[in-house]
């Protein structure tokens, strides 16, 4: 079994790449941790979908407590040989994920050449949403918000401003209120390049919408 030691780990139930961690973050510093090399869909089924890992999985990796977490659960770090990340792991479940910092992840990649594939043994416990980490943070942030401020115009009745944005988005004139907005909040679970741009709208015309 092998271990890293020194690390530090931004945990969350996304993956954060580590230049976009924060200094609000709860960034913490582990001491000691369990690494195993994997198989590459290992890691995109621990990330992607949820798992269950077997009794005997769960077994091998340390109890871990960590200042403000109370009854953490366990941390392990996963790696492929092309990536590492770190797991925190509750009732043989994993609920929370880190990126490494580079200089760290580069040095588990060195490690794990020397490593043998570890059979990580489990069940999967719900669909694939491969969306879940294709966002970055700010992306993410965007979207919440855009959904938010649409909803705000439609429940408030500012239909000049809802058909606006329709028509910014779609380059389409519309004046049926009620299509403009289940059409515009339908297009945020696939965010692209134009919702930047309705964004980008909505902080020029909104003093309490700040960008981050």
């Amino acid at each position: 079994m092998a271990y890293i030691y020194d690390i530090l780990l931004n945990f969350n139930e996304d993956l954060i790449e580590f230049f976009e961690w924060e200094d609000t973050d709860s960034i913490k510093y582990i001491k000691k941790v369990t690494l195993f090399k994997v198989d590459t869909k290992v890691i995109e089924d621990i990330l992607y979908k949820k798992v269950i890992f077997s009794s005997d999985f769960s077994s091998k990796v340390p109890k871990y407590e960590m200042n403000g977490m109370k009854d953490a659960g366990s941390i392990c770090l996963f790696t492929d040989g092309l990536i590492a990340i770190g797991v925190l792991i509750k009732e043989s479940m994993p609920i929370l994920f880190s990126r490494l910092l580079i200089d760290e992840e580069r040095e588990v990649l060195e490690i794990a050449e020397s490593l043998e594939y570890t059979n990580v043994k489990y069940v999967q416990n719900g669909e694939i949403n491969k969306e879940k980490d294709s966002l970055t943070r700010k992306e993410k942030d965007m979207r919440k918000r855009l959904n938010e401020e649409i909803d705000d115009l439609f429940l408030n009745k500012n239909y000049d401003k809802l058909l606006y944005l329709y028509y910014e988005f779609t380059n389409k004139e519309s004046s049926n209120f009620e299509y403009a907005y289940k059409y515009l909040k339908e297009s945020l679970k696939n965010f692209e390049k134009r919702h930047k741009h309705l964004f980008e709208i909505l902080l020029l015309s909104n003093a309490n919408l700040t960008e981050k």
